[in-house]
C-alpha cells in the first residue's frame, strides 16, 4: 500500500469509523483516538498487511473489536439507553424521570438478555441505523440472517416487555 492509497482509505472511512466507534464508547475524543490508532497500525504494517478489495467490513470489524477491548479494559459498559437518558431527561419532573428510567432500564435489560449476535445486529440496526445490507457486510453474514435475527429480537422484546407491563399494571392496581 502506497501513501496515496492509504490517504484515500483514510479519507473515505475515517469519519464513518469514528461515528461507529462513538456508538460504543460514547466519547468522541476516545473514538477519534481509537480510529487514529487503527489507521496508524495499518500504515505501520502496510508492507505485510493485505486489505481485501472492499476494506469496509474489515475496518468496521477492527473498530468494533477495539471498542470491545477498550470497554472490557475500562470495565465500563455504557449503553445507548443510558446515553439517551442524559439527553432526553433534561426538562422532565423527577417522577417523570424515575418512570422513564425504569422503562428504559427494563428495555435495556431485555436487550442485554438477547443472544450476543442477535443483540449486536439489533443495536446496529436500531441505534446505528445501518441497513440490513450494511450489517451483513460488516458482520460477514447474509442479509437473510440479519432479517431473521431482527425478527427474533423484536419478537423477544415484544413478548417480554408485554409481560413486564402486565406485572406493572397488576402491581399498580394493588395500591
Amino acid at each position: 500500500m502506497n501513501f496515496k492509497e492509504f490517504e484515500i482509505l483514510y479519507k473515505t472511512y475515517q469519519p464513518h469509523l469514528v461515528n461507529f466507534a462513538n456508538f460504543y464508547l460514547k466519547n468522541e475524543q476516545e473514538s477519534i483516538d481509537l480510529v487514529q490508532e487503527l489507521f496508524k497500525n495499518i500504515w505501520e504494517k502496510k508492507e505485510i498487511l493485505i486489505l481485501p478489495p472492499n476494506p469496509k467490513s474489515y475496518l468496521y470489524k477492527a473498530v468494533k473489536n477495539r471498542c470491545y477491548n477498550k470497554l472490557t479494559r475500562n470495565k465500563t459498559k455504557i449503553t445507548e439507553i443510558e446515553y439517551l437518558e442524559n439527553v432526553l431527561f433534561e426538562n422532565q419532573t423527577p417522577s417523570d424521570i424515575i418512570e422513564s428510567r425504569q422503562s428504559a432500564n427494563q428495555i435495556d435489560s431485555l436487550i442485554n438478555k438477547l443472544p450476543a449476535k442477535c443483540r449486536e445486529i439489533f443495536i446496529l440496526s436500531r441505534y446505528e441505523n445501518m441497513s440490513y445490507k450494511e450489517i451483513s457486510a460488516v458482520l460477514d453474514i447474509s442479509v437473510k440472517t440479519v432479517e431473521n435475527q431482527i425478527g427474533n429480537a423484536l419478537k423477544f422484546l415484544r413478548k417480554n416487555f408485554y409481560i413486564i407491563l402486565i406485572l406493572i399494571i397488576c402491581f399498580l392496581e394493588k395500591y
